[in-house]
């Protein structure tokens, strides 16, 4: 009976162990860096003002593709003076500023947006309406956006309204800010 004794393996290289070493510190620090969109959603939010960012009641855009030129924020005031203010954002500053009566904060079911919440940003609601439209050979050219939380205990919630080359409306997703999922679809009977 004879043992089979495997080849000898070659050693790797210090060189390469350390090129590899290298690269992984160089990918762990790069990947944070990019892992937000700097025109989405979540980074122009932090351009909000502080005193307003925990009464933030609704984020819009239109002509998103997948990142409109303009951010449009509803927030409630935490100091005392309270008031409702009115944002237009874009490239992660405050382009304009007013105040507002604030009556459709006030009467509606909108409640302060739980921005540590959201894990699904813009561009991934504007990644997932592509692939509902391309599931479902449809083409989508630009899409508007509203994030919005329908009470305290809810999560925040994704409105994706899908127009076609022509401009023309043809469907809505809506889904959960946390996590992508689902729960409204009128114009995607198959899913990706």
């Amino acid at each position: 009976m004879k043992w089979c004794v495997p080849p000898p393996q070659p050693v790797p290289k210090i060189r390469d162990m350390k090129k590899g070493i290298l690269l992984l510190i160089c990918a762990g620090w790069v990947s944070p860096v990019f892992a937000e969109d700097a025109k989405g959603a979540l980074a122009n939010l932090r351009a909000v003002p502080a005193e307003f960012q925990s009464g933030i009641m609704k984020l819009s855009a239109d002509n998103c593709d997948p990142n409109p030129d303009i951010w449009y924020v509803s927030a409630k005031s935490d100091s005392k003076k309270g008031g409702v203010q009115n944002f237009e954002l874009a490239a992660g500053q405050v382009v304009s500023s007013k105040s507002s009566l604030g009556l459709r904060e006030a009467l509606g079911s909108n409640k302060p947006i739980d921005l540590a919440k959201i894990q699904f940003d813009s561009r991934d609601a504007f990644d997932l309406a592509q692939r509902y439209a391309r599931a479902n050979h449809k083409t989508i050219d630009s899409v508007s956006l509203v994030l919005s939380q329908q009470g305290s205990a809810a999560v925040p919630l994704w409105s994706v309204w899908c127009y076609g080359p022509n401009g023309k409306y043809f469907g809505e997703l809506q889904l959960l800010a946390t996590d992508g999922t689902v729960i409204s679809n009128d114009a995607f009977p198959k899913k990706p």
